[in-house]
């Protein structure tokens, strides 16, 4: 993900699509360097959810 891509998505404040693939202990793709599960997790999830979208870990 390109340094414009992560702008947009904070300015927007929605997940980037692939962040359905992502697991909970990967780092958060907002570039904060947190783990994705204290950072991004729970916003994407609700996010989500209320679009219709299962969010979840593949493993």
């Amino acid at each position: 993900m390109g340094f414009l891509d992560k702008i947009v998505r904070k300015v927007l404040k929605q997940p980037p699509p692939d962040a359905l693939r992502l697991s909970r202990n990967d780092p958060c793709w907002c570039g904060s360097g947190k783990k994705y599960k204290r950072c991004h997790y729970d916003s994407d999830r609700r996010f989500f959810q209320s679009r219709g979208n299962s969010c979840g870990s593949s493993s």
